[in-house]
């Protein structure tokens, strides 16, 4: 029997095409949403202005919220200065050492809790420092005391 003609083949390709479809459809909406969230802030550093411009243009925001809520990888709210755990127990400061090589090397240390999914970027210098200085002004980490 030809599978491509059967009609329960054409019922599954249209159930998975529709999933798909809706799937797509949500995440580009959450995506805009991030990427409208994150337009919305104003720094005094135009550097930083720079950097939120370039992770709006490179995608960024749609792994990494600026609002402290979930995401694919760490949000940017209060990481600078942070420790993180990654690997076996070790751990790294967010400064900017960390940043650049997260950019140009993902894989190398990633963040516990997180999967490793970010696409290496070849960015120019200029660019991965507006980086940096926008992931600096989105602050320095919160005390444990008041989260």
């Amino acid at each position: 029997m030809n599978l491509i003609h059967h009609p329960k083949r054409y019922l599954l390709d249209t159930l998975v095409g529709l999933v798909l479809g809706s799937m797509l459809l949500f995440g580009s909406v959450y995506i805009y949403r991030l990427n409208s969230d994150s337009r919305d802030l104003v720094f005094d550093s135009q550097l930083a202005m720079q950097g939120q411009q370039s992770s709006n243009n490179l995608g960024c925001v749609a792994c990494h919220t600026v609002d402290g809520s979930p995401g694919v990888g760490p949000s940017w709210l209060h990481m600078w200065g942070r420790t993180e755990k990654y690997g076996k127990g070790r751990t790294v400061t967010v400064d900017e050492a960390y940043i650049r090589e997260s950019i140009l090397d993902p894989p190398a240390k990633i963040v516990e809790g997180f999967p490793n999914v970010m696409a290496r970027y070849y960015l120019e210098e200029p660019e991965i420092t507006a980086l940096i200085e926008y992931i600096k002004a989105l602050g320095n980490p919160v005390p444990p005391a008041a989260q």
